[in-house]
Parts: structure tokens; sequence; C-alpha cells
């Protein structure tokens, strides 16, 4: 399953609510170039396409054809845990060329790349405050981050850094 997202209902990055993450005084590193490929949408475009990523957030249809990690670190506290943890996912989402869809709530979503997800992944998850629904474009993979620093990836295809589902 595709989860395809209506061009039309991209707006431009300064109009989006957490615009403030990708802006020079929180992030000085992001560039013009990355920016661009932050493509928020549509509050509407959000309820729509959380209409289908609520079936991704239940963790019984995940278990048919999913295959989850143990709950991971997602420290941000300093580089070297940002650096570890973004290894640690790009290990596991390696095998997969496409585009993310990160929710935070039905009406804040956006689209970007996998590279610049997994670059700024700290700015699309912030500890306290963030619960955030992370899908690949073709559905192959989901990541919930919680709050708390912690995240699961859930895979299609068995890696070595799955395990085998409690039936």
């Amino acid at each position: 399953m595709n989860i395809e997202i209506d061009n039309k209902e991209v707006i431009p990055l300064r109009d989006f609510k957490l615009t403030w993450r990708w802006e020079k005084t929180h992030n000085p590193e992001i560039t013009e170039t990355e920016k661009v490929q932050i493509e928020p949408v549509s509050e509407a475009e959000s309820k729509r396409l959380n209409k289908i990523i609520d079936f991704f957030e239940k963790e019984d249809n995940l278990n048919m054809s999913f295959i989850p990690t143990d709950w991971i670190s997602a420290s941000s506290e300093n580089n070297e845990k940002i650096e570890q943890f973004r290894s640690k996912l790009t290990s596991i989402i390696e095998q997969w060329d496409e585009r993310v869809i990160v929710t935070w709530d039905r009406t804040t979503t956006l689209r970007t790349s996998k590279e610049i997800f997994l670059k700024y992944w700290d700015d699309f998850c912030y500890p306290s405050s963030d619960d955030v629904t992370i899908i690949s474009e073709k559905t192959n993979w989901v990541m919930f981050y919680n709050h708390i620093g912690i995240a699961k990836i859930w895979t299609k295809e068995k890696n070595e850094h799955t395990t085998k589902p409690i039936s």
C-alpha cells in the first residue's frame, strides 16, 4: 500500500505551526535546499492521511505483516546519543529508499525525504513533548517515537534488528 499526498495540499514551510524547528535560530546547520524537502500539508490533508495512518498505529494490524524491534533509546541529550540512534535507525531502514510521512497529531503532518529525516531526526522528535508516528510512503516500515525518548520500529521484512512477534 502506498500513502499518497495530494501535492495541491502541500503548504509552505513558513505557514506550518512547527516551522520554528527548522529555522536558523534553532537549527543553524540546515540549508535552504534541505528545508525545501520538508513538505507540510494542510490541516484537511493531514486529517485525510491520518485516517490511513490510524490502521498502522494499531499493534494488532501491524502483527499481521510487520516485525517489531524492541524499544530503542532515542535520546537527544547529546551529540553522541543523537548519532547512536541515527545509526541504529539507518541500519534498520536502509533497505528502503522512499520518502517518509511524519505526523504529530491529526492536524499536523508533513512529508520529507528519508535522508532529511535521518539527518535531523531530533528536530522531528522532541523528548518530553512529542509522540510521533513516522511511516514510509510505501508502508514498508513505521516508527513510533515516544516523548520519553524511546522508539519502536516495525518493518515488513525481517532484518537483524527485528524480533519475531509473540503469537
